[in-house]
């Protein structure tokens, strides 16, 4: 499918902001949805609407059918080894809560330590810190560079036989950079350490293979990949969550109800309690299968590196001597100008960015930031749109000099 083909997918890209064309580049906070997500959900909300797993009726069986139809179209296209393997969450980060409580009431104990990396997103730092504070455990840092990579070559060095969890983002959200995972994993691995990727954006920009990245957990959301929001996944290898408790309790995640007790339904079941998303996780089985239409171009991405690198006044963040190990995904400042003026700016010209700490705090100071101006591409995006960005950017910075 070319990229003009794949913009007929989306209807919001035919809209206007200001009497102009819609340029979106705001897809690393959520991408925008394809008619086909569209029709899917209107499908089940408008005939199939039914409680799953509960009821023998024939609409509670259709729908029903469609959720779990999605969980092995899900399981497929990340190469779990088993469809069990893949909880449905709202979100990568219900997903990393429920890791971090699951996981931490299983595992961790006074004096116990975690490692996070110090790019993270708040929602793959915070639930660990609360961990932590639950637990008297301790947390790490994995630093990054001032480029922003980070130290694997530390890692071994910040393992001791306290160690028990690893979180690092598959892809960073602010700096684009592909983290190495299966060489992070297989250091872990080694020394009795379990990995939680958050794969928010590695989801979107990589092609993900559980098996083969080692991990022992990788979360996403289904918003950022096209599909319906409220929708996610947690994957988990399964002899691991067999063994962790569950975090929510009620209906459908037990198997037995006594006054002297519960016991509970097996994996995935598990983790799922209560009324799950009827209409919205379906949605992403016709997200996947647009995924796997989309042209494969490094155009935009290297037109839009090559010149936020070299433009005079523009710090950019993530600068790496690899492209390939860089996802079209942007963030910077200007000297002079603040990231939110220039936003403003730049949405009455048509351009919807970005701008500010993109739940990255720690990361922002480390970077010696209040905040950054960022522009997330998807293959929808055109390198028009790309050169209408750099040039509307340009125009944006002499207004505020």
């Amino acid at each position: 499918m070319t990229t003009t083909e794949l913009r007929q997918h989306f209807p919001q890209l035919q809209r206007t902001v200001y009497g102009k064309p819609l340029i979106y580049l705001d897809n690393a906070a959520t991408s925008l949805r394809p008619q086909e997500t569209i029709d899917k959900w209107t499908e089940i909300s408008a005939q199939k609407t039914a409680n799953l797993h509960r009821a023998v009726h024939r609409v509670a069986t259709e729908a029903t059918q469609e959720y779990e139809d999605t969980r092995k179209k899900v399981a497929e296209f990340i190469n779990a080894a088993d469809y069990k393997e893949v909880v449905f969450t709202s979100g990568a980060t219900h997903s990393l809560n429920l890791t971090a409580w699951s996981l931490g009431e299983m595992l961790i104990g006074k004096g116990d330590e975690i490692i996070v990396s110090e790019a993270e997103h708040h929602s793959n730092l915070v639930p660990w810190q609360m961990l932590c504070g639950r637990k008297e455990a301790t947390l790490k840092r994995l630093p990054v560079d001032q480029s922003g990579s980070v130290r694997t070559d530390l890692l071994q060095s910040l393992i001791t036989p306290k160690t028990k969890i690893l979180a690092i983002a598959h892809v960073s959200n602010v700096l684009g950079l592909v983290n190495p995972i299966q060489e992070i994993a297989e250091i872990c691995g080694r020394n009795g350490v379990l990995t939680v990727v958050d794969g928010a954006q590695g989801i979107v920009h990589q092609r993900v293979d559980v098996q083969a990245l080692g991990c022992d957990f990788y979360s996403f959301s289904g918003h950022k990949m096209y599909a319906a929001p409220g929708t996610g996944v947690l994957w988990g290898r399964k002899e691991l969550l067999d063994k962790m408790p569950p975090l929510f309790g009620g209906g459908e995640m037990i198997e037995t109800v006594k006054w002297q007790g519960s016991t509970w339904a097996r994996v995935p079941q598990k983790f799922e309690a209560g009324t799950q998303n009827i209409s919205g996780t379906p949605t992403l089985s016709p997200a996947i299968d647009i995924m796997r239409q989309m042209p494969e171009s490094e155009e935009v991405k290297d037109y839009v590196y090559r010149t936020l690198s070299s433009e005079p006044g523009i710090r950019l963040f993530g600068v790496t001597d690899n492209i390939k190990l860089k996802v079209p995904v942007f963030s910077f400042s200007v000297e002079g100008a603040h990231h939110e003026d220039l936003a403003l700016i730049l949405d009455k010209m048509g351009i919807a960015l970005r701008s500010g700490q993109m739940c990255a705090e720690p990361l922002m100071d480390r970077m010696g930031v209040t905040g950054m101006l960022r522009a997330s591409f998807a293959p929808y995006n055109t390198m028009q749109e790309a050169e209408y960005f750099v040039s509307s950017l340009r125009k944006a910075i002499k207004m505020l000099k």
